[in-house]
């Protein structure tokens, strides 16, 4: 087992397991605290420390990053506690006030966001059709760089120019051709988060061989 980017991650299967309420909003807090100074950096990815019961750990944020724990935490509401959702409704607002001060940087670097998961992604679909094993393996993890990409296009005021439209296109039809449907990829908890629409590529997975 493994802490990858925040996330839990069983190294046989590359399964990403859901975090408890109570680390998502650990670390939506050191990223919220974070934000602005991220909006205002030129990094695309930018080290955070978490301090966790058992310790610190530094993680890398990202705008789609912060948008996916948040989306979990509220889907995850009925599990807060009061306290907690006391903070969560804070560091919400904080966030929102945040990203309309900095909209135009916040957006900027969510289209950086989609490029870098758009070239994550066209590598590793393009190792699949002679890594099969290794596709199959590492296909639900892999996944999480299409839900942050959705995470992006939700929060975007304009849509992606053409050149960027086409790869997220072709992408998917590659996923579509790849990858059969299937049960849920991730954590059976956070299936009610992430419902087959929109996030149909969370229902498929290629098989041990894959054919291009």
């Amino acid at each position: 087992m493994a802490f990858v980017g925040g996330e839990t991650i069983l190294r046989k299967s590359s399964y990403v397991v859901a975090e408890t309420p109570a680390t998502d909003l650990a670390v939506v807090r050191a990223m919220v605290e974070e934000l602005e100074t991220y909006l205002l950096a030129d990094q695309l990815y930018r080290t955070i420390t978490v301090s966790f019961a058992d310790g610190p750990q530094n993680l890398q944020m990202t705008g789609a990053d912060l948008l996916t724990r948040l989306r979990r935490l509220r889907g995850h509401w009925e599990q807060l506690s009061a306290d907690e959702q006391h903070e969560l409704t804070t560091l919400q607002t904080k966030t929102d006030a945040i990203l309309r001060r900095w909209h135009g940087q916040f957006q900027q670097r969510l289209r950086r966001e989609i490029k870098a998961r758009l070239d994550s992604l066209q590598w590793f679909l393009e190792d699949c059709t002679t890594e099969t094993q290794r596709c199959h393996i590492e296909f639900p993890f892999e996944m999480r760089n299409r839900q942050r990409i959705d995470e992006a296009l939700a929060m975007l005021d304009a849509p992606l120019n053409e050149p960027l439209q086409q790869r997220l296109q072709a992408i998917d039809a590659q996923i579509r051709r790849l990858a059969p449907p299937a049960p849920f990829l991730w954590d059976e908890r956070l299936q009610p988060i992430f419902p087959k629409d929109p996030y149909w590529y969370l229902y498929r997975r290629p098989p041990h061989t894959v054919t291009a």
